[in-house]
């Protein structure tokens, strides 16, 4: 009997060291104020890149990013983990406050802040987005 005590106390302090919980819930992706954003510059996949300081859609900017769901995935890397991708800069004046990249990724579209997550979008959403820009 006293070895089947210790056995059971063995495995609930295993379970406990090794996180046998839930997972933390992840964050919803943070981005700065529309307010504090002068401008976006945004460099596509295929390479183009311009930049954006209209107020107007500044807001959908941070509006249709602000809407993508966060998946499980942690963004670990500087740069995300595929070959052909896009990113906005975040601007406050000349400096940069944020980047967000953008790519697909089995056919489903991904947005991805480093060291704070990755979270699907709709990607025809976002291309509307970035073809108003122009």
């Amino acid at each position: 009997m006293g070895k089947r005590r210790l056995l059971i106390c063995f495995a609930v302090i295993t379970m406990l060291i090794t996180g046998c919980g839930e997972k933390p819930a992840v964050l919803p992706l943070k981005l700065p104020d529309a307010e504090q954003i002068t401008a976006v510059e945004i460099t596509t996949i295929d390479g183009f890149s311009c930049s954006c300081p209209d107020r107007e859609w500044i807001g959908q900017f941070v509006s249709v990013i602000s809407s993508a769901q966060a998946t499980d995935k942690p963004a670990v890397q500087e740069h995300p983990d595929s070959d052909h991708y896009g990113e906005f800069s975040i601007l406050d004046g000349d400096k940069i406050i944020g980047t967000i990249y953008y790519y697909l990724k089995d056919n489903r579209g991904y947005v991805e802040k480093t060291y704070q997550g990755i979270y699907e979008i709709d990607m025809e959403e976002l291309k509307s987005l970035i073809q108003d820009m122009n």
